[in-house]
């Protein structure tokens, strides 16, 4: 006998028949506008990175727990698990991806799980999945409760000994079996299975279109956060660089003040002193007021809360690696980026209504493997320059180092005055921010021209 189950709303028989003549009208509807405002809302929230969330979720970002399939708990629709833990992810890319760091290499990841758009993706599943869900376990409760009834129906047919009566059970038992599950082609999308299997395959379609329609969205977002990335380090560079002036001109300047104590140096020499020290101090702390502006807004856009982003740091980048562009195939990394990149896969996927003629299709698509052609060759003939320049400052650099060491040297034994003296680490410093900022440039190049065979460009 079937044991007792807790009373729960059922879907009655003319529910079931209304629910998927009026349920598909109203699914599309809801399906389209949800993709005019998700995306718009998506663009919008990226723009306004700087924008912290309070205590009260903003419209479109009402949860963002774990969204799995209906009926199948182990698959889920959001590519986490119930941890948010992305699907395959090895346990030393998780802990990295929990920590307040933000690496080069982690942004993609960083984007599809935990972003503002991550959190807006999950959020759209789960406004059909929480609902859908229940329609589909609503169905299914009424299948097994059906499924009891005909269990119930064969015990007491077996313990019948009447054969009219076993016609009877027999009869109530194929209507119960019609309305689970029926052969007939007139009859067979009323039944209770296939209204659970449409509901199943709606939602998981709708899941599909929403990461389909938010896939450039993340691009842009991804590009965008490789390149402050990247800016963040030229800034980091520039901060060391404005720390050094700063401390020679302070040198400079108690040097100063002890000259003009013993009449060696004038209030108009002090002044001059001070002046350049304030400059300097200014350009350190305007820097350091643009690093900590990009590192937050960056920590904002990739998922960190407004009150985390204080502990968020941002990762070293990779090492350059000289040798690469060399190596590389022009003509087979554009076939590659070809099979990844936005605008020339929508273009190739635009249907063309004329098959004569050369029309509006044919020049989007030819306008648009042309623009990744040049996109491509630039990228390429940019790391290239880079790592030319790269090696020019170097060069550069060595030569203002070996003259700052002589003019140390020149100076402890009173063989060159002050001026010079300080003149030779000016150029040394700035010898120095030039080579490690064209590294950095060298490495970017690099990295973006891998991140454009991957679509991000």
């Amino acid at each position: 006998m079937r044991t007792e189950k807790q009373p729960h709303y059922r879907l009655n028989r003319c529910e079931k028949l209304l629910f998927k003549k009026c349920h598909k009208t109203e699914w599309n509807m809801k399906k389209y506008r949800l993709m005019a405002g998700f995306v718009s809302a998506s663009m919008a929230l990226t723009l306004a990175a700087g924008i912290a969330y309070g205590e009260e979720k903003m419209p479109g970002i009402r949860t963002t727990y774990n969204v799995t399939a209906p009926g199948e708990p182990e698959q889920s629709l959001t590519g986490v698990d119930s941890n948010g833990r992305p699907n395959g992810m090895d346990d030393a890319a998780w802990a990295r991806l929990q920590d307040d760091v933000i690496d080069y290499d982690e942004i993609q990841n960083l984007v599809e799980y935990k972003s503002i758009i991550a959190k807006q993706q999950t959020a759209a599943v789960d406004n059909y999945a929480v609902n859908m869900n229940q329609i589909v376990d609503s169905i299914s409760d009424s299948i097994s409760d059906i499924r009891d009834q005909i269990s119930d129906l064969k015990e007491a047919k077996n313990d019948e000994t009447d054969a009219a009566k076993k016609a009877e059970y027999d009869a109530q038992i194929k209507i119960l079996n019609k309305i689970i599950t029926n052969s007939d082609s007139d009859a067979y999308e009323s039944t209770l299975s296939v209204q659970k299997s449409n509901a199943k395959t709606s939602l998981t379609q709708l899941v599909s279109s929403i990461k389909k329609n938010m896939h450039a969205t993340k691009v842009s977002v991804t590009t965008g956060m490789y390149s402050a990335f990247i800016g963040y380090q030229t800034l980091a560079e520039l901060n060391n660089m404005y720390q050094k002036q700063a401390d020679m001109y302070r040198a400079m300047y108690e040097r100063t003040l002890r000259q003009q104590a013993v009449g060696a140096a004038t209030a108009i020499d002090v002044k001059n002193a001070e002046v350049k020290l304030k400059d300097a101090e200014l350009n350190l702390s305007t820097n350091a007021e643009s690093m900590r502006t990009i590192k937050e807004n960056m920590a904002l856009v990739l998922g960190w809360d407004h009150a985390a982003v204080q502990n968020v740091s941002i990762g070293v980048l990779p090492e350059y690696d000289a040798n690469y562009i060399n190596t590389r195939d022009l003509n087979a990394d554009i076939s590659e980026a070809q099979l990844h990149n936005v605008d020339y896969g929508s273009a190739q996927s635009m249907a063309k209504p004329d098959i004569t003629g050369y029309g509006e299709v044919d020049i989007k698509r030819n306008s648009t493997r042309q623009n990744l052609n040049i996109t491509m060759t630039e990228l390429y003939n940019g790391a290239l320059e880079a790592g030319a320049e790269y090696e020019s400052a170097m060069a550069g650099y060595m030569v203002a180092k070996r003259q700052k060491e002589a003019s140390e040297r020149s100076f402890a034994s009173g063989l060159v005055s002050a001026t010079d003296y300080y003149g030779a680490v000016t150029k040394y410093i700035a010898s120095e921010a030039q080579a490690n900022i064209s590294a950095i440039n060298a490495v970017g190049a690099v990295l973006n021209y891998q991140a454009a065979l991957k679509g991000f460009v």
